[in-house]
């Protein structure tokens, strides 16, 4: 990006806070006329466990043949030692690198859902989840190897009634963002998302989100939520909101250390968006998930005062551009109207608080 642009950019980020201020005024007005429909149309959430254990597993690929070979032999050999009625979907997301034939020589206990163009990760996995028939869910990525007890040890917390998603422990080569041990901690209003290591005392532990690629799901409990939400598409923090969502309704999200997957991290994304178009995504949905699911007045307002701030902050961090965070924040836009929808329409829904979600899940 040129002196010039850098100049443009952040010359636009005071208008771009007061304009930040005004919508979240606007934001607690939508609250505060909600509230009265929200409480005399409050729904009960049922606290109920699967009726069977048994899992339809969907592994969503696009032109990733490669990460293939690695997952589905240890995937073959995971399943193989999990007790129950089990299903394999490879969801093949537009690929033109034979994928889709490859399975069917090679891998043909896989179901293979075929679509004829690259749905990305949220609409892709909304057509497994479509082919699913199985009481319990669970993603992976297909730039994944999984342990041979992965299976059996993510599916045990699902006796317990109220558990809406158990997530696997995530080891990754060199250093690791992820680890499944997924965190939370609120700095000058911003939601800062952290994983931390685990260790085999953890398992049961909450986790803020489950991920969307190494996690088993309720399915009744998903399909009343409504899972991946095409506010985010096509990708990025979907696993987050609907995790939170999950928590306010009352229901558990729990990590398994001794459910285990080796992860390539964006082994896929990036060679799809970027590296910058990644940044911008996530940027863009993790404003698009405030505005979505947090309706803590105090919180409101602190991340609109800070939001110049920490969108600087953010850049140096991650080395981009400033532009990038500009550009994510007016990207939201024009989903705002859904955002704001979706918030008043499940407050009717919840039994824990914002605080009450954030406090269960901070840092140890």
């Amino acid at each position: 990006m040129s002196r010039a642009a850098r100049i443009g950019y952040g010359a636009f980020l005071p208008l771009l806070a007061i304009a930040v201020l005004a919508f979240a005024a606007v934001v607690l007005l939508w609250d505060l006329l909600w509230t009265p429909i929200a409480w005399l149309g409050r729904r009960a959430t049922a606290d109920r466990a699967p009726a069977a254990r048994d899992a339809s597993i969907v592994v969503l690929t696009w032109n990733g043949i490669g990460y293939l070979r690695e997952l589905m032999p240890t995937l073959h050999t995971a399943v193989g030692r999990c007790p129950g009625d089990h299903e394999v979907i490879v969801v093949d997301n537009g690929s033109d690198d034979g994928t889709a034939e490859w399975l069917a020589r090679e891998h043909a206990w896989a179901r293979v859902v075929r679509l004829p163009e690259n749905r990305f990760f949220i609409r892709g996995n909304r057509a497994g989840v479509a082919a699913a028939s199985r009481d319990l869910l669970v993603f992976l990525n297909n730039d994944m190897r999984v342990e041979p007890d992965f299976l059996v040890e993510l599916l045990q917390p699902f006796d317990a009634p109220d558990v809406f998603a158990v997530t696997s422990r995530i080891e990754m080569a060199g250093e690791r963002p992820e680890t499944g041990l997924a965190r939370c901690f609120v700095k000058h209003g911003e939601l800062r998302f952290v994983h931390v290591p685990g260790q085999s005392a953890d398992d049961g532990a909450p986790v803020l989100w489950a991920g969307g690629g190494s996690s088993a799901f309720d399915r009744s409990k998903h399909d009343a939520i409504g899972g991946f939400e095409a506010l985010y598409e096509p990708c990025y923090v979907e696993d987050v909101s609907l995790s939170w969502q999950a928590w306010r309704r009352g229901w558990r999200c729990v990590y398994a250390h001794r459910s285990v997957v080796h992860h390539a991290h964006r082994g896929t994304s990036q060679k799809v968006f970027g590296r910058e178009g990644v940044e911008r995504l996530d940027w863009r949905n993790r404003e698009l998930f405030f505005v979505r699911s947090v309706t803590d007045p105090l919180l409101v307002l602190q991340h609109a005062l800070f939001f110049a701030w920490n969108l600087r902050k953010r850049a140096r961090q991650r080395g981009v551009p400033i532009g990038v965070g500009v550009r994510a924040a007016l990207a939201t836009v024009p989903r705002l109207p859904l955002a704001l929808w979706l918030r008043a329409r499940d407050r009717r829904y919840y039994r824990s608080s914002t605080s009450t979600v954030l406090a269960r899940n901070a840092l140890p």
